[in-house]
């Protein structure tokens, strides 16, 4: 277990929970741990398509790192909710607005050796969509030197019906050489080819 991770008393309880219902009912299989590095800082980065992602793949990496999440300020205004995604590891970011503070949050962690959740797109994609990634996973790799894990998700576009769910874990990108826009945007786009090449 890495010290620097999100090891929250509310993230193992939640986990608890999650893996039994997701085991019991749908069944989860998983491919690629190995890919992710014990100790260090890491960038886990899945595609998006669900409300079920962020919990699957939290429970489905569980056994190798527990990244704090970043998600939308909305969340976090809704009382419990907010209250939960808190004791649980995760921090909001200001997507029409200032995403410094998200932003510093996500650094500290990186620089402390921690873990991340990021999704590239930035929102949820459904199937057959495209959307420009963001260069955020970019800038945040190349000024930490944090390896990006491609995580391919599958079936949760069809829940509840699909079974069982899938993770794919893919082999580490190394961090771009640059923190320019232009690099960021090339490495965002080659990091989403990779996870949907998985």
């Amino acid at each position: 277990m890495n010290s620097a991770d999100a090891n929250f008393p509310m993230r193992l309880w939640s986990e608890g929970v999650v893996r039994g219902m997701l085991s019991a009912i749908w069944g989860v299989k998983v491919t690629g741990l190995e890919n992710i590095p014990l100790e260090g800082p890491v960038i886990l980065s899945p595609n998006h398509v669900s409300l079920v992602d962020p919990p699957l793949v939290a429970v489905a990496v569980a056994s190798r790192r527990r990244p704090f999440g970043i998600g939308k300020k909305e969340l976090f205004e809704k009382p419990l909710l907010g209250w939960w995604l808190r004791e649980t590891g995760s921090f909001p970011i200001d997507r029409q607005g200032d995403a410094t503070s998200a932003m510093r949050a996500a650094l500290e962690i990186l620089g402390k050796g921690g873990a991340l959740f990021i999704y590239p797109e930035g929102t949820r994609v459904k199937p057959g969509e495209k959307r420009v990634p963001k260069a955020g996973v970019s800038f945040l790799s190349a000024r930490t030197g944090a390896p990006v894990v491609p995580v391919r998700v599958l079936g949760t576009d069809e829940f509840p019906r699909r079974f069982p769910l899938e993770v794919r874990i893919g082999a580490p990108l190394a961090p771009p050489k640059s923190e320019d826009r232009e690099t960021g945007l090339a490495y965002a786009k080659a990091l989403m080819e990779r996870i949907y090449s998985l």
